[in-house]
């Protein structure tokens, strides 16, 4: 962990280097969705200036190589709102009150995923949650698959096991409904499908993050969205002594 800083990005070099990166991941890699922004080879959005960036510089040539973005409830509520706004009915979310932080916009560079960085994100985030005094974490995170068999088969597995309780649940806006999802599904087996997802919802999950609705289709990112949500109260043990006890 010495060989690398983790910090919110204080300058606009900085914020423009966490912008870079999920450029290069988000459309160089995944090419799908965002609108890029060609000339400066950023991916930024209305969001961002309400935003904390959280980045992980590796010290030995001093580039970015995995950033987050958080954002507070004290910033959504006078700037543009929350993204997940965008795509999800959260009225009881945002009834929780201040103390509610969106976070995504998560990426690590290709060549520093042995998962270290990651660990290094959440240690940031965990400094953050204390620092700011947040009790719940959210936001969307998305599949790999549009296909409505595989995405009903997993939402079958999350209700079964992942789900929150009522008084958390958001539904997708009328724009944002996705076709073909059977809303009733059967339990599938858990094992397999856990493992047919994408590895940031699978540490979500294992967090302790619930699945707080069906599934969305996101236009922006041209992807099936999930809204999570971690209760701090409620997190895994073994994770909450890993990152907030000393």
């Amino acid at each position: 962990m010495a060989d690398y800083i983790i910090k919110l990005a204080q300058t606009k070099k900085e914020k423009e280097e966490a912008y870079q990166l999920r450029y290069e991941v988000f459309l160089n890699e995944l090419g799908q969705g965002i609108q890029p922004l060609c000339a400066q080879k950023i991916e930024t959005d209305i969001y961002d200036r309400w935003c904390d960036h959280l980045i992980v510089v590796d010290k030995s040539n001093n580039m970015t190589v995995g950033t987050y973005r958080l954002l507070p409830g004290r910033n959504a509520y006078t700037g543009a709102g929350f993204y997940s706004e965008k795509i999800f009915d959260i009225g009881k979310i945002k009834g929780l009150g201040k103390d509610i932080a969106e976070v995504g916009r998560s990426c690590v560079h290709k060549d520093y995923r042995e998962g270290l960085i990651i660990s290094l994100l959440w240690k940031g985030i965990a400094d953050y949650i204390k620092a700011n005094n947040t009790r719940y974490l959210f936001g969307s995170v998305r599949l790999y698959t549009t296909d409505p068999g595989e995405i009903t088969e997993i939402f079958g597995m999350i209700k079964e096991k992942y789900y929150s309780a009522q008084h958390l649940r958001v539904v997708p806006k009328k724009e944002s409904v996705f076709e073909g999802l059977n809303p009733q599904p059967e339990a599938a087996s858990g094992k397999e499908t856990f493992l047919k997802l994408p590895a940031l919802l699978k540490g979500y999950l294992r967090l302790g993050m619930k699945v707080c609705g069906e599934p969305a289709w996101d236009r922006h990112l041209e992807s099936v969205v999930f809204f999570i949500m971690l209760d701090i109260n409620e997190m895994t043990p073994s994770y909450r002594k890993h990152f907030f006890e000393p």
